[in-house]
Formats: C-alpha cells, structure tokens, sequence
C-alpha cells in the first residue's frame, strides 16, 4: 500500500475540520456464550474496530487502539491505549513482527504511539468486518506520512485462530533501505506441532460496501 505524503498545514486543517464532537465508541462485545466463535488476535500500532456485517456498514466497535508512551514507557493520559487492560485467549502463537513505535503528525511530545495486542472471540460462519482507521505520524520537518483508513469482510470458521495486523511498519524497499509501509493484514494461524511457532494463511478478504445501514 502507498503511503501519502502531505504538507503538514493540509493535516492541520483536517483535524479541525474532525474537531466535533461526536459518539464514543463502544467497546467489542464478544459473542454469547453458545455461539459459534473464532479467535482473533489484534495487532495495531494505530486504531482496529470490528463488527457483524451485513452488507452495509453499521457501527463498528473498538477492538484495539494504541496509545502514546513516553521513552521510558510511562503512558500518556491524553492518548491512552484501548482497552487498557487487553483481553487475552488460549491462541495459536503469534506469527507478526513487533510493530515499530512512531511519533504523532499533533503533539509530538505526548510520546510514541506502540504496539497493542488484544485477543478476543469473534462470530464464524457469517461475515464481520475489520476496520481500519488510519493514521498519521508525524516527523521533525514539514511533512508527515499516512496510512489510509480502509475497510475488509472476512469470514472466520468456527474453532480456529487468526491474527489481524494493521498499522505502520517498515520493509527493505528495492535499494535495500528500509523504508515506510502501510500493512493491513488478515490471516490463519496454522500451528508448527510442539515448536511454538505459527505459519500465517491468507484468509480471503473482499472490500465493505460504503452503503451505510439504515438507523434504528
């Protein structure tokens, strides 16, 4: 996925124009117990919802979003993590890299926004939709980087674990540099016997229709 790169006052007049209030986001509600479940483990250095789809889009629910933390790892009560404490369930091992920390395009001295990782049970059989939000992260000169918000529906069978990963990362480009990238990624984790290592299997994923669900 390309990166954009903009000027910095074009960001600053975007998050004026977000500036309005508006509603909380609801946290996950994980399936009742009964029904046909998943596992998913959520990996983010920028912000992941998710909710049951059906063919418009809905209110989505917060899975994951991380926070700022200073150098010697002292959150920020402006940007905390969420959920603060996260879940965790009896999951494959982790196949992702550690995602890198980055400094946000606001406030630069808020701290780092780092890695968080959540697990939770997600409905299978029937398709739910992962969100991502974007972000930006800012640098010392007159530019920023962005990763775009963007939208899949997948459909998890009941029983088996799966990772999301999603947020800002970097990868040796073509000269050999490591260089920027966007990653928004859904996969099986198909466990490698005793080892304690897990091998990923690209799940298929289709885009959200931008048809919003009519208000209840």
């Amino acid at each position: 996925m390309v990166m954009d790169i903009r000027k910095k006052f074009v960001f600053a007049a975007l998050v004026l124009l977000g500036g309005c209030s508006v509603k909380p986001v609801q946290p996950y509600a994980e399936p009742p117990q009964g029904a046909q479940t998943a596992q998913l483990r959520v990996i983010t250095n920028s912000e992941v919802r998710g909710a049951d789809y059906a063919g418009c889009v809905g209110e989505t629910q917060g899975l994951a979003k991380a926070g700022r933390f200073s150098e010697d790892l002292q959150p920020s009560i402006n940007y905390p993590q969420a959920p603060l404490v996260p879940g965790k369930q009896n999951m494959a091992p982790r196949y992702a890299p550690k995602m890198q920390q980055y400094l946000g395009a606001i406030r630069m001295a808020e701290g780092l926004y780092t890695e968080i990782v959540a697990e939770y049970r997600v409905p299978a059989g029937r398709p739910f939709l992962l969100e991502s939000r974007g972000l930006a992260a800012g640098s010392y000169g007159s530019t920023y980087l962005t990763c775009p918000a963007a939208m899949k529906v997948v459909q998890f069978e009941p029983g088996r674990s799966y990772e999301v990963y999603v947020g800002l990362n970097s990868a040796p480009g073509a000269d050999g540099k490591m260089a920027a990238i966007c990653v928004f990624g859904v996969y099986e984790l198909l466990p490698l016997g005793q080892s304690q290592k897990s091998m990923p299997l690209p799940i298929a994923a289709t885009p959200a229709v931008e048809t919003h669900c009519p208000s209840r």
